[in-house]
């Protein structure tokens, strides 16, 4: 039993070492970035980095107008809505724009459904654009324009001093109609105030693969040293050179376990579906959390109730800690 705790203890030891390592270069690498206000020749005053789309988003606003300035990863359209009435994006006034040959294109839309847009005039109403540009790089595009803060017809938003829903997109596509696939978000913003950038606290998505993999470890780590520690705890009144067959374990512990099984095959489930429809990392690490969570009570539970003990002492003869 000694040496199964030792064992135990050590791999719980490896995974919390490992974890805070790479906590701490997550987090030491996770400094706030200058930021170059100044984007084809004109200095904005307000800045929102969405973590997801990666899109940097400048505006200011003055005389009445709002001018603002969209970096996308993307080579293709970027795009920004605003206020949409839903489902989706249903009833959002859309800008959007992309850069071909050098040449700026950029359209005023509305969504007509929530899953599509036409352009602002077929569906009454009138173009408020007053300016824009364009340029790609080579890391992106980059689009600017301005508008009035009020609405200037039918189908146009006004922007307002309180918290707007704000759509963010972007597409490889130089047209109008390219979908834009897993890029895209919905944000609240205050233009005319403070905005914190929208990210993710469980998973963030700026993380590296070899980080990704890392704490994938560490978690495995700590998982099989929990997994030892409470199993050490669960048979440490067994005597060991007895053969205890477990035949009478009663119906509370096989509805526990098939209450447990019920709710891993529902994450799994849920897993899945986060990861087809393309969910925020921080759904889909909270769902891979309670998946793991739940294969140990199983495995725990399991163990105690219907392992032999001649079984468990073999186990721990093998200096393998489950």
């Amino acid at each position: 039993m000694a040496r199964y705790l030792k064992i135990s203890s050590i791999f719980l030891f490896i995974g919390v070492i490992v974890l805070g390592f790479i906590t701490y270069e997550i987090l030491s690498s996770n400094q706030k970035p200058h930021v170059n206000m100044t984007i084809l020749g004109t200095k904005y005053t307000s800045h929102f980095f969405d973590e997801k789309t990666k899109i940097n988003l400048f505006w200011k606003i003055n005389n009445g107008k709002i001018h603002f300035a969209l970096e996308s990863p993307g080579q293709g359209w970027v795009g920004i809505g605003f206020n949409p009435k839903g489902p989706v994006m249903n009833g959002a006034d859309i800008f959007m724009g992309f850069v071909k040959d050098g040449k700026t294109y950029i359209n005023e839309e509305y969504a007509n459904t929530p899953y599509s847009h036409e352009p602002i005039v077929q569906a009454g109403g009138k173009d408020c654009i007053l300016s824009y540009k364009g340029k790609s790089i080579s890391n992106g595009t980059i689009l600017t324009f301005t508008r009035n803060l009020k609405s200037c017809g039918l189908h146009d938003k006004t922007i307002e001093n309180k918290k707007m829903t704000v759509m963010l997109a972007y597409s490889d596509g130089k047209n109008f109609t390219k979908y834009h696939g897993p890029n895209h978000n919905e944000v609240q913003i205050n233009f005319f105030g403070k905005n914190k950038n929208h990210k993710s606290y469980m998973i963030t998505s700026h993380l590296t693969s070899y980080q990704i993999g890392l704490i994938a470890w560490a978690l495995l780590f700590i998982l099989v040293g929990i997994i030892g520690l409470a199993s050490s705890f669960v048979e440490k009144n067994i005597n060991h050179t007895e053969y205890i067959k477990k035949d009478n374990t009663g119906w509370l512990p096989f509805f526990l376990i098939m209450l447990l099984s019920g709710g891993e095959i529902a994450c799994a489930i849920w897993l899945i579906v986060e990861l087809y429809t393309n969910s925020v990392n921080s759904m889909i690490g909270l769902t891979t959390g309670f998946n793991f969570i739940l294969m140990a009570l199983i495995v725990l539970f399991y163990r105690k109730f219907y392992i032999d003990d001649e079984v468990i002492a073999q186990d721990i003869n093998d200096e393998i800690p489950w």
